[in-house]
């Protein structure tokens, strides 16, 4: 919730906007102060379009990074304040995610004299709104060089930045705040650091309080991954692992550190299977994906993995009694 209250405050600029915005993703103003608030998708994306729109500011994602500290994160941006270097935060960051975020996936990722920080929004938001995942990215990669900034007094600026998504006409804003010229429709979003520039030291390192805070936020996440059912958690790997299409038992199973029959036999334990779990966030991704108006019918099927698009049909009218087209009208 703070990322988006700062993405709320910053472009709605008075109370009048804000309330539209928060209005827009089925929000209630007071809600931007409830720092454990989860907010699905659908809100996420919604209010990250009216943002869009009514500041007019083609480059939010990068303005909203600018004015982004590590106080956002919560505890993971305390964790990040008390660590030794550039490149010891950044790897609490990966570590801590899910502390604060289930729609991204952070990543790092070394190569010889090179460190790469890989920064992806689940696949299903790429799909539904591009346009919003491509300003998510953009907070991410402005806020750590900012962030890093603050925690460093240095500027760490990367040797290259990648993103996934189709090259923008004006890139001049892109090279202010990231320092490089950015490169479009590639395989991946990323920036591309020297691992030497990382070895900034953390103006606040502790070591003391660095472990202990650790400690603490580890405790956390682990008694909120035992809170969840096994089928939540099952659910949750999906969702983070629709790419091309949807993703097979074996897949998930991997993730998990499981066997197939491992996973089948846990679900079972809770009264369901892989099938259910997989179809109700078939029927979850479906409805998502189809408020994308962009994107063909043929195309979700595909990435469901239903080979043809009348089997796509049948399945959905079992989950929501419309086609999909009766549900994309209204």
């Amino acid at each position: 919730m703070p990322i988006i209250r700062n993405i709320v405050l910053f472009a709605g600029n008075g109370p009048q906007g804000v309330e539209t915005i928060c209005a827009h993703g089925n929000l209630a103003v007071e809600d931007l102060d409830n720092a454990e608030l989860l907010l699905s998708l659908e809100q996420n994306c919604a209010i990250m379009d009216a943002a869009l729109h009514i500041s007019g500011d083609a480059h939010m994602g990068l303005h909203v990074g600018e004015r982004t500290t590590a106080s956002v994160l919560g505890l993971t941006g305390h964790i990040m304040q008390s660590s030794r270097d550039a490149l010891s935060a950044l790897m609490n960051v990966q570590q801590f995610t899910s502390a604060f975020s289930r729609l991204y996936v952070f990543r790092l990722e070394r190569k010889g004299a090179e460190t790469i920080y890989h920064c992806e929004p689940i696949p299903v938001w790429n799909d539904m709104s591009p346009e919003t995942a491509r300003h998510s990215v953009d907070i991410a990669f402005s806020a750590v060089l900012h962030i890093l900034f603050l925690l460093t007094g240095k500027r760490i600026r990367p040797l290259r930045a990648h993103y996934r998504y189709l090259r923008l006409v004006d890139l001049s804003e892109h090279e202010r705040v990231l320092g490089c010229r950015p490169s479009f429709g590639q395989n991946a979003n990323c920036i591309v650091f020297s691992t030497q520039d990382l070895t900034a030291p953390i103006v606040g390192y502790n070591p003391q309080l660095n472990a202990m805070l650790k400690d603490l936020l580890d405790a956390e996440v682990r008694k909120q991954a035992g809170g969840a059912s096994f089928s939540e958690q099952v659910r949750q790997v999906i969702l983070r692992n629709v790419h091309v299409t949807f993703p097979a038992l074996e897949t998930i199973a991997d993730v998990l550190h499981m066997t197939p029959r491992t996973v089948q036999r846990k679900l079972q334990e809770e009264d369901t299977s892989f099938r259910i779990v997989c179809d109700t966030v078939k029927a979850e991704i479906a409805r998502t994906l189809l408020t994308n108006l962009q994107l063909p019918i043929s195309e979700i099927a595909f990435k469901l993995g239903y080979g043809e698009v009348s089997s796509f049909h049948r399945a959905f009218k079992q989950w929501t009694g419309l086609t999909p087209v009766e549900y994309r009208k209204g």
